[in-house]
């Protein structure tokens, strides 16, 4: 579990409690809360005796699940045997409590059935997929024990009034159902933003003096360019119609223009508000469509108005920050040559309140085929919008990532601005609240990214993975040979037993596994011993397991790391024999479930900081979600795969350094050459206890600026997630 996961179970395993909710009804409602809650307060004390064996049940398994698996695997969950039994009590109780021991006996089965996958869980650990899937929705399914009660009549009868005494009960159930499902790769992101009061702070204390900074930077610009915003309109609600056009007028640049357009609106307002404004402000533009065309045409119309040297795209119902467009414009006389700008962005609510900032990296492809993470703001040179074609129709939903992807075909000159430049409404119905708000939209973003690989020549399959989020599956024409080189300087029995269990794990025909050790081989021929190595030191082991290997793909592993699903060294191997890919990274994970990392981020006084590490496997965060596949200057050495030629080519480990230190020296020498590191959260691996490598937590070789780390948020913190508090360079 993770550390969340630990203590929501510890909290929760005391279930002699009553949370009645406020009853939905309207006229009756506070009476009926009122009925229930002065019921449940008289039942308390028989509750107290009735689910007292079960919470002697719950106690001992939130501690058993709190620990890492490897150390519950195998005979941990007999202990639980015994007390799985909810009507175990005292012979004077049971005398009594008799007749409603039906209420219990689904909460038995419930019980029995998670002792019984955990029992299987430690035939072999990590779990094995056969675990996942059905195994855990059959365990879901059971965890609300009231849906069929059994029983004479009176008791069935009488189950709202059960439910409320077992409603602590059946969360109990859920969270030990989520926690597995974590352990299996199958759970929900976890939501994991700072807090909205914690947000405002930040902005508050920074906002302001970026803002004045800007407005008063205008005026030396020798530089002037027109941004035309773009920003078709379709039904706005009127009040965040005029939230929106105000945010443009607010602007502290003045060289701008908003073209609105208006897509057949069957409300007369929205035609009357923008008109209105058209009237009052020369800088806006507005035309109205007959009839509803869709969000590509009426983007199209609005192009077709702007007469700016740039192009910003602006939703109906979102806001501009009031310095984002001379943000813009102060990049631009910087870097004249930029083609395409985003920003960062946050949320705002109907009633202005800002939260669940997203703070980005800079321009990252693998990342932007995963999910249109440039999003809002963006800016692009109107010639280039106009050069490739404008917006697409039959991608409506996903118009706007089919256009970054074709932009970024044609120019490399992307520039990210790392400040919260916009505002994104967040109103029900809306994929900013919900991106599986509208399905077809995730559709239409997948068949975008997979022409956008065709057109580029690059062979692949591209599957939706969640709302919005897709997975690229590079096609190999023929299986290369990969070597898995165990990272010990001598292997021992554990890791004997080891290299065995990742050939049993692992689907892949043209495999070994290489490592150090005296003894002779046996008959398994994809395990190949070899000498050790002269000098002692795991970089200098890693480079001579490296030169007797036979793989064109190398993997080096660190023992105690156990791949979750056979199809793992595929993912692996596909992204590596990339050309544009130096490096890759696995998703790591210890026996709890927590993440642990795969990719780095680097700081300029050493710092190596595992993205997302200590959270929930998957965790939604203020840097994005850590299912996103997304690339990287370093991966870990406890997982590193590359090309044998590349590895060769920069002249693999310096053997000076101890490993970790290493890893991060050597990708950075193999990314400065032109190819990207990767990181892949499609090749999970599990922590199964073994002692750690040398050299853990040792600082890694400084980088003056790491593009791929948003300097919004800390390098000194855990994960990575936390929000910066020294102030940044203007």
């Amino acid at each position: 579990m993770s550390d969340s996961g630990e203590h929501e179970l510890s909290q929760l395993a005391e279930v002699r409690g009553l949370d009645v909710p406020s009853s939905h009804r309207a006229r009756l409602g506070p009476v009926i809360t009122l009925a229930k809650r002065g019921v449940g307060q008289a039942l308390g004390p028989l509750a107290h005796v009735l689910l007292a064996p079960q919470v002697r049940f719950n106690t001992a398994l939130a501690a058993l699940l709190s620990e890492p698996g490897h150390r519950w695997a195998g005979s941990g969950w007999a202990r639980l045997t015994p007390l799985a039994d909810p009507t175990d009590w005292r012979a004077s109780e049971a005398v009594l409590l008799h007749g409603l021991s039906p209420l219990l006996q689904a909460q038995h089965r419930w019980n029995l059935e998670v002792l019984r996958w955990l029992a299987d869980a430690g035939t072999a650990w990590p779990p094995r997929e056969a675990l996942g899937g059905e195994r855990l929705r059959a365990l879901e399914a059971g965890c609300d024990v009231l849906a069929a009660v059994e029983g004479p009549r009176w008791l069935r009868a009488s189950r709202p009034l059960w439910r409320e005494m077992l409603r602590r009960q059946i969360a109990f159930n859920h969270a030990c159902v989520r926690g597995l499902r974590r352990l299996m790769g199958e759970s929900r992101p976890e939501l994991r933003m700072p807090s909205a009061e914690a947000y405002e702070a930040w902005w508050r204390e920074r906002e302001p003096a970026d803002i004045a900074r800007a407005a008063a930077a205008v005026a030396s610009l020798s530089r002037r360019p027109v941004i035309s915003l773009i920003t078709p309109t379709y039904e706005t609600p009127a009040k965040v119609l005029r939230a929106c056009i105000e945010s443009v007028r607010a602007q502290s640049y003045p060289h701008w223009e908003l073209c609105l357009v208006d897509d057949g609106s069957r409300d007369p307002e929205v035609r009357r508000i923008a008109e209105a404004y058209a009237r009052a402000e020369p800088r806006i533009r507005f035309e109205p469509l007959v009839r509803n065309g869709g969000i590509a045409q009426a983007s199209n119309a609005a192009l077709a108005l702007a007469t700016g040297d740039y192009v910003g795209f602006l939703d109906h119902d979102d806001e501009l920050a009031p310095h984002a467009l001379a943000e813009v414009a102060l990049h631009l006389e910087a870097h004249p040559d930029t083609d395409v700008l985003y920003s960062d962005e946050d949320k705002i609510d109907l009633e202005g309140r800002r939260f669940n900032p997203y703070f980005k990296p800079d321009f990252s492809p693998d990342l932007l085929r995963s999910v249109n993470y440039f999003c809002h703001f963006l800016v692009v040179r109107a010639s280039l919008v106009r050069e490739v074609g404008g917006v697409h129709t039959g991608f409506e939903g996903a118009q706007d990532h089919d256009l970054i992807l074709r932009l970024v075909e044609r120019t490399a000159r992307v520039a990210h601005l790392p400040r919260v430049l916009y505002h994104w409404r967040a109103m029900p119905g809306s994929t900013s609240l919900d991106s599986s708000a509208k399905p077809a939209a995730s559709d239409a973003g997948r068949r975008a990214v997979l022409e956008h690989l065709r057109r580029l020549g690059e062979p692949a399959h591209v599957e939706t993975q969640a709302p919005g989020v897709y997975r690229v599956r590079p096609l190999l024409r023929e299986p290369p040979r990969v070597s898995i080189l165990l990272l010990s300087e001598e292997a021992d029995e554990e890791t004997e037993t080891e290299a065995r269990e990742l050939l049993a794990r692992t689907d892949w025909p043209l495999l070994e596994v290489v490592l150090c050790a005296g003894a002779v081989a046996d008959g398994e021929p994809r395990l190949r011993r070899i000498a050790p190595a002269r000098e002692p030191g795991l970089t200098v082991a890693a480079n001579h397991l490296a030169r007797a290997a036979r793989g064109e793909v190398l993997v080096f592993l660190q023992p105690g790391y156990r791949p979750l699903e056979p199809r793992w060294l595929e993912e692996l191997a596909s992204q590596a024999l990339r050309p544009d890919i130096g490096v890759v990274g696995a998703r790591l994970v210890d026996g709890s479930g927590r993440l642990q990392g795969g990719g780095l981020w680097l700081g300029a006084e050493g710092q190596r900081v595992a993205p997302f590490a200590g959270l929930p496997d998957p965790s939604l965060t203020a840097l994005g979600g850590s299912h996103w596949t997304r690339n990287v200057l370093a991966v870990d050495g406890a997982c590193l795969t590359v090309r044998r030629e590349v590895f060769e080519r920069v002249g693999g480990f310096d053997e000076r350094l101890p490993m970790v230190g290493a890893d991060v020296a050597f990708c950075l020498r193999v990314t400065r050459e032109g190819p990207r590191g990767l990181q892949t959260p499609y090749a999970r691996l599990m922590w199964c206890g073994l002692p750690r490598v040398d050299g853990a937590g040792r600082s890694s070789p400084a980088v003056a600026r790491d593009p791929f780390h948003n300097p919004n948020l800390s390098l000194d913190s855990a994960g990575g997630v936390a929000l910066a508090r020294t102030e940044r360079s203007s």
